[in-house]
């Protein structure tokens, strides 16, 4: 059975990655990228600050784009892109009932409010970052992270179909710094017309915020960091 993919937004979901790398390029080459923190590195709190309780109403989008990266933040090496649907109103996704499921959930799922940026790191077009911020209730956010996750674990490989081009992807789970509330990591690997390509994704969700960060994944390990503090910083 195939699930053709609406038009909305997918929190950085890698259903349609494939059909997207292929025309792109995204996930070739990136900068030396430092290590992220091992699973169970945490930044610690001063222990005479207690932290403070985190908002449980949605954000607003102008409040998730003031907290989205920017160039300042990245570097000079960074040019802001366009903001790019992630797929095709004729993109069909095969070949794991979890996944199909899931796309057709996808319009049942979005948040109150969501911002979104691209960054593309030098004059190559694979290498690429987006960010993305969702903002609901806590609980909302962390039954629709728990949803995308378990269906990552069920989907070791499907198909994705774009007009008469099919790209098969392979999922599997990768570490991620024990930051936020709950958190998930994961990459793709698919070959597209440029030969084989690897897209990392991360979810972190801190109360009423889910960041998503995917991309090349130096330019992922090395910028997770300074993405969540500053979109929890508020």
């Amino acid at each position: 059975m195939h699930h053709r993919r609406r038009a909305t937004s997918t929190w950085g979901l890698p259903i349609l990655v494939g059909a997207l790398v292929a025309t792109s390029g995204c996930g070739g080459r990136s900068p030396d990228a430092t290590p992220p923190a091992g699973p169970g590195e945490r930044t610690a709190a001063s222990a005479d600050q207690p932290a403070a309780p985190a908002p449980t109403k949605p954000a607003s989008v102008a409040e998730l784009r003031r907290l989205l990266l920017t160039t300042d933040d990245l570097g000079s090496d960074y040019t802001a892109e366009p903001s790019k649907d992630d797929a095709k109103d004729d993109d069909a996704v095969s070949g794991c009932p979890a996944m199909e499921r899931l796309v057709a959930r996808i319009p049942r799922l979005q948040p109150v409010n969501q911002a979104d940026v691209w960054f593309m790191y030098g004059s190559d077009p694979r290498s690429t970052l987006k960010e993305e911020l969702d903002s609901d209730s806590p609980a909302q956010l962390s039954a629709v992270l728990r949803e995308i996750r378990d269906t990552y674990r069920a989907c070791p490989s499907y198909t994705v179909t774009s007009g008469t081009t099919a790209v098969r992807i392979t999922l599997a789970e990768a570490v991620v710094p024990e930051l936020g509330d709950e958190r998930y990591a994961f990459t793709s690997t698919f070959v597209g017309l440029g030969g084989p390509s690897e897209v990392k994704r991360v979810a972190v969700r801190k109360g009423n915020i889910t960041l998503f960060l995917s991309g090349s994944p130096a330019l992922v390990d090395k910028h997770l960091k300074k993405a969540f503090e500053k979109a929890t910083a508020r």
